[in-house]
């Protein structure tokens, strides 16, 4: 049996006061697969995300191991006990992540163009003009019209659905062994929210992904197996079908619950505003 992709052991995050925000969590993620992390706000998803690129701030206290293995590697390593250097070279060309807030990605002050190759040329050997052309060739393959008025274009110029397309571009120009989606699509209308779901579900068929989300939608349609997370703590895990048709923990339940119920409310109001656009052509 190869061994996991990533494997995150104990890890434990405090605050220096002794605040534990996250408690003991273990999970494994395999090669090609979708591993969903679903919770509500606070529950320690994001959290956990920034823990295994490296991105939690200095005041936390972070144990455990968070042991990575490329195809490529004979052995695994702690994420954890590299230097900044090495996890500036990790992130990105080896493990990537589409944010929530696509505009927090992009610097105001340069063009998405400048910024795309830019990128490009840190992780990857190329020249500028190749880089040049693979980002025009990028900015066309993720649908948006016009790549030479796009790549020309400032961050604020572009919507936030734009913007995360090219995010998730970026990400697969350089090709990673992992993508973490930390809520790549809550802060999106619901046609930018599809145009990004099936972005997602092509880049899941290429590479390991881990998708974190509130909605369970979402968590359904694309992951193939599912953590739980609340207050800090793995409650549940097992299969997509295991948990949302056979869920064991409360809150679980609860989650899936308090789902449906929003649906029937939302089906019910819609329903009503059927039978009233009716009645009015009467």
């Amino acid at each position: 049996m190869s061994s996991p992709l990533l494997a995150v052991k104990q890890l434990t995050v405090s605050l220096n006061k002794g605040n534990k925000l996250l408690d003991d969590i273990s999970f494994t993620v395999n090669h090609h697969q979708c591993l969903g992390i679903v919770g509500e706000s606070g529950s320690g998803k994001s959290l956990t995300c920034k823990a295994i690129i490296g991105l939690l701030e200095s005041y936390f206290s972070v144990t455990g191991q968070i042991l990575f293995k490329p195809q490529n590697a004979n052995l695994a390593f702690d994420l954890l006990k590299q230097n900044k250097k090495t996890l500036n070279q990790i992130r990105g060309s080896v493990i990537s992540i589409i944010l929530q807030h696509p505009m927090s990605a992009f610097d105001p002050l340069y063009c998405i163009g400048k910024q795309v190759v830019e990128t490009l040329q840190a992780h990857l050997i190329i020249n500028k003009n190749d880089a040049i052309a693979k980002t025009l060739a990028m900015i066309e393959n993720i649908g948006l019209e016009k790549p030479k008025e796009i790549y020309k274009k400032y961050p604020h110029q572009l919507s936030g659905g734009m913007l995360q397309r090219i995010m998730i571009g970026m990400a697969l120009m350089l090709e990673p062994e992992l993508i973490i989606a930390d809520e790549p699509t809550t802060a999106l209308d619901s046609i930018s929210q599809f145009y990004i779901l099936k972005m997602l579900e092509k880049i899941k068929a290429k590479t390991t992904m881990i998708f974190i989300s509130h909605d369970l939608g979402v968590i359904h349609h694309i992951a193939d197996e599912i953590i739980v997370m609340n207050k800090g703590k793995i409650v549940e895990s097992g299969s997509r079908d295991q948990i949302f048709y056979h869920p064991k923990h409360e809150y679980t339940r609860y989650l899936i619950d308090t789902r449906k119920q929003l649906l029937n409310k939302f089906n019910a109001v819609a329903y009503a505003k059927h039978l009233n656009s009716i009645s009015e052509t009467v």
